[in-house]
């Protein structure tokens, strides 16, 4: 077996685990971080009757918190901006003539515009309780 068969098998694995292992490792950082939060909520129960209610509320500030229409316009800039710096790069490396990556930043670009749409139209409905 020579080196540059071994080095594509190697770039592939490398290409498609890289993805599986940083989501892997997110996924157990949370799972730390809850089960931390379990085990100082035990305790926490078993040395005293009542919590104080600041630390209630800092556990529900700890949890995700409720989609909001600024929510969705910030993420529609962002991927708009993306999108802008996708189509600059493209114009910048091929001579201001717009190739294959601007299509490709089409995508970021269209997802960032229906979340302006989303978040205009949410912030339009009164906020229900």
């Amino acid at each position: 077996m020579d080196w540059d068969s071994v080095t594509g098998i190697l770039a592939i694995i490398m290409i498609f685990g890289m993805p599986v292992f940083i989501i892997a490792i997110i996924f157990y950082f949370l799972y730390r971080s809850r089960q931390e939060t379990q085990k100082t909520l035990r305790m926490a129960i078993e040395k005293s009757d009542n919590l104080p209610p600041e630390f209630l509320d800092n556990l529900k500030a700890m949890q995700k918190k409720p989609k909001t229409p600024a929510n969705d316009i910030r993420a529609g800039v962002i991927l708009i901006a993306i999108a802008l710096g996708l189509v600059a790069l493209d114009a910048a490396t091929h001579g201001y003539v717009i190739g294959s990556l601007s299509g490709v930043a089409a995508i970021p670009g269209f997802i960032g515009v229906a979340l302006l749409i989303l978040g205009a139209i949410g912030s339009r409905k009164p906020l229900q309780d």
